[in-house]
């Protein structure tokens, strides 16, 4: 799996970090609120866990209930889970059963006491919970503070779930113990009936039972019939009415009236008839408690208070009057101090989340998917922390989440790369912006080379257009080593980038948008581009501010059995090229492509070699479409001698010999390898012969001498090389042939055959290259002169003293005008580089 690794905090971050764990504790225990509140426990299933400090793991020891709150603000689920806690709590108490025993009045006033003793006993267990984990933080934090609004908030819902109706029972006349938000009719919860006998029975010894509804006004009858007048109420049908009239057999009033006090209105409350703002309608239930016979135009139910939810919480109106809602304009409010519900209005980010937020992803790549951990952080514009005086709808002042005159609001910019925001705050001194950085989700791979190319970063491989991800600001440039980043062009054309020596043109289109101009620039011009601190040490920096060249000698690489140890160009990135003929004295060299590097030359300790080279010097090589190469030391001698194919090809052997010359070290080094030259025509000329001395220019005089010929005979050539090679054989060096012509003649694979298998049976297996100077439709006789060459090679047993990576296999090349053969056959000392990508926004 992608590792990610995090760096450990420097001095200057202890602050955040502890702003960071606070949060981070708040968090756990917002999560943990519920269960807390409702059961006293921090985990209910699948074992049940008690309030403990999150620190140390001792329980909090405090009195507390057994009982269960509900926590249920909305919705029918909520209301039965609210009726059934407050029923539960309700018969637990044990003098649920002297009910009309005793005062209603006493009874429903003990029963509330009871409830909220147990409620006031799990408020404050919690509330110790939350202060013992909460306490080792410095103060002020805010994410303690939104804790602790939270926490009251939710008290102010239990509370509310746990208030009793108190009004009349549907069915009875006592008090509804339902809650004072319950749906429905409402209901004493209990059988509806009066527990004493009747008064009238009693008086002559007998027990018979009342048959009147419980708590009921006047006497206990068992039948009214027996003993009173029981003719139906005059009011009959009226709300209260008891029906019969309780007035004694054969009264002399006209009036048949039953024992209730009074038979009220009974038309619905008015307060039921109004519409809120958002078309609701309040939930009053009730019917007019006036009397009947007394005059009124408006009717009002047995509710004495105001039924409306606060406008600040979920309390209800503290107005004495039920039907303050009717009033034009009415403010509904509890009479508490409420926590102002607004968001922060100062400028700036009020908390910056810097511990990370990982999150499992998956990369999904051109090369591969993997799964890795996402690594983010967040701000937060936190909640006021003023409060509302009771009474009021709004505070004085601005929207704050601090009353901290200090406070500091952070600043809004953030990292293009990972939106990481930077932790300094608003308006800092500092240049640069600072921040701690994470994962790489708004940047796309670019690498410079085809679309396809893979760039290998941790054993992961990544190609243009991939997501960056999986990678991190402060942990990707680490993974690369030496490396450039790849930003979009802000020269309004090439010309605008050169002479600038922290950063180079691109010319390919690369993705993504390939369709804008792309640069390779330094590691130190990215971050001061960026506008945030590098986060990279010192030593870091420094490294990547060198050249990423590599020696390409093969000790350096796990082909010489170990793992691999790069040698590094010691020049600056994007270093003007050396001259490779002014190289150090001792150790180090500098390779032909102009890099200097502190290790051995790889030629000086690869194999030697006999180079022989079959030059044509026929008619068809006076052809000019091929000339030498410019701006050489010998241009001027070789072009006033052949200014033609032939001196295309003198010049590219004078750039071999300089090439080899410079690479083991000028004059400073003897040279290893032989140099013999074959000149042909129709006839063949043995122009230089196992040379071990000559210079470069000296081998180019002896050339000079000789002009272009007439006819064409690959077969003479190709016998003559086997027989020097014979000739001047040497199992100290390695036989190399480069054949060099325009391609119009042919030649029987059996002469190429005896060549190779000659080679071979000599010991060492030749190594053959055709050049073409003219035209390729007439190249086939060198082409296949290659293919023979390369199918002995690769057959050939292989020469234990040379490392397979080193072994120059065959080949056919199309000359062009600037042919470094040193660099096309031999790979003289030209440094290596990995292909070069980064992330981009």
């Amino acid at each position: 799996m992608f590792v990610l690794a995090l760096k450990f905090p420097q001095a200057n971050d202890w602050g955040a970090l502890s702003q960071t764990m606070a949060s981070h504790r708040a968090q756990l225990l917002l999560a943990l609120l519920p269960n807390a509140l409702a059961f006293g426990l921090q985990e209910v299933d699948p074992d049940r866990e008690p309030l403990k400090n999150l620190d140390n793991g001792i329980a909090v020891d405090m009195q507390d209930t057994c009982s269960v709150f509900s926590l249920a603000t909305a919705g029918a689920h909520h209301a039965s889970t609210r009726e059934a806690s407050l029923r539960v709590l309700s018969h637990a108490w044990d003098g649920y059963d002297s009910r009309q025993h005793i005062s209603e009045d006493v009874w429903l006033e003990n029963l509330t006491a009871h409830i909220a003793n147990l409620l006031n006993l799990r408020i404050a267990r919690v509330r110790e919970w939350i202060s013992s984990n909460v306490a080792r933080f410095q103060g002020g934090q805010a994410s303690i503070g939104e804790l602790m609004r939270t926490f009251e908030n939710a008290t102010v819902d239990l509370r509310g779930n746990v208030q009793l109706c108190k009004l009349k029972c549907a069915s009875c006349e006592l008090l509804c113990i339902q809650s004072r938000l319950h749906d429905g009719q409402h209901d004493c919860q209990g059988s509806h009936v009066c527990i004493y006998s009747c008064d009238f029975c009693a008086s002559s010894g007998e027990m018979k039972a009342c048959s009147m509804s419980a708590s009921h006004p006047g006497k206990h009858i068992c039948v009214v019939t027996a003993h009173l007048c029981g003719q139906p109420c005059q009011l009959f049908g009226r709300q209260g009415c008891l029906q019969e009239c309780t007035r004694v057999a054969d009264h002399a009033e006209e009036d048949h009236m039953c024992a209730a006090i009074i038979h009220a209105c009974g038309r619905p409350c008015d307060l039921s008839k109004l519409t809120l703002n958002d078309g609701s309608i309040p939930s009053c239930r009730g019917t007019c408690r006036i009397p009947s016979d007394v005059d009124h135009d408006r009717h009002h139910c047995d509710a004495r208070l105001c039924s409306m939810t606060c406008q600040l919480c979920k309390r209800l109106c503290a107005n004495q009057d039920h039907l303050h809602g009717l009033q034009d304009g009415a403010v509904h409010l509890c009479g508490f101090e409420h926590s102002c519900s607004k968001l922060c209005a100062a400028l700036g980010i009020c908390e910056i989340e810097t511990a990370p937020h990982s999150i499992e992803a998956t990369f999904t790549g051109r090369h591969e998917t993997f799964q890795y951990t996402k690594v983010t952080s967040m701000a937060k514009r936190l909640t006021c922390t003023k409060s509302i005086p009771p009474g009021e709808i709004l505070h004085q002042g601005s929207h704050n989440h601090s009353l901290d005159k200090n406070v500091v609001h952070f600043c809004k910019e953030r990292c293009e790369h990972c939106g990481y925001y930077c932790t300094l705050s608003l308006g800092h001194s500092q240049h640069e912006h600072e921040t701690r950085h994470g994962s790489m989700s708004s940047s796309r791979w670019s690498v410079d080379g085809p679309d396809d190319m893979g760039l290998e970063v941790e054993g992961r491989r990544f190609s243009s257009n991939d997501d960056g991800a999986p990678m991190m600001c402060n942990l990707v440039c680490q993974a690369l080593g030496r490396h450039v980043h790849i930003d979009y062009c802000r020269a309004p054309d090439i010309c605008g980038c050169m002479g600038n020596n922290k950063l180079q043109h691109i010319s390919r289109r690369l993705l993504p948008n390939p369709e804008r101009a792309k640069d390779c620039m330094t590691h130190n011009l990215f971050w001061r581009r960026s506008g945030f601190k590098d986060p990279y040490s010192r030593e870091e920096q420094a490294n990547f501010a060198k050249c990423d060249a590599m020696c390409s000698g093969p000790e350096h690489t796990t082909a010489a059995g170990n793992g691999a140890q790069p040698s590094y160009c010691t020049l600056p990135l994007f270093h003007p090229q050396m001259d490779p003929n002014n190289a150090p004295v001792g150790l180090g060299y500098i390779s032909n492509d102009g890099h200097s590097f502190l290790c051995r030359n790889p030629v000086v300790m690869q194999q030697a070699f006999h180079v022989i080279f079959v030059v044509d010097r026929s008619s068809s090589m006076k052809y000019s479409d091929r000339r030498p190469l410019p701006n050489t030391p010998a241009s001027a001698r070789i072009t006033g001698s052949s200014n033609n194919r032939f001196g295309a090809v003198l010049s590219s052997l004078y750039s071999f010999w300089t090439a080899r010359a410079a690479a083991i070290g000028g004059h400073q080094a003897a040279r290893r390898d032989s140099y013999s030259v074959i000149l042909f025509e129709d006839s063949v000329a043995d122009a230089i012969t196992n040379d071990f001395s000559s210079s470069p220019d000296q081998l180019l005089d002896t050339l000079l001498r000789y002009k272009t010929g007439t006819g064409t005979d690959f077969t003479v050539a190709v016998q003559r090389a086997q027989s020097i090679m014979e000739g001047y054989w040497s199992a100290e060096r390695s036989p190399v042939i480069i054949f060099l012509s325009d391609g119009e003649c042919s030649i029987a694979d059996q002469t190429v055959q005896d060549l190779c298998r000659a080679a071979v049976h000599l010991g060492k297996a030749l190594s053959f290259h055709a050049v073409s100077f003219g035209s390729d439709n007439y190249s086939s006789s060198l082409r296949r002169m290659v293919e023979i060459a390369l199918d002995i090679q690769n057959n050939a047993p292989r020469d234990p003293l040379v490392p397979a990576a080193a072994t120059v296999a065959s080949s056919y090349t199309q000359a062009l005008d600037t042919v470094q053969l040193a660099e096309t056959f031999l790979g003289i000392a030209e440094s290596l580089r990995k292909p070069r990508g980064s992330l981009i926004h």
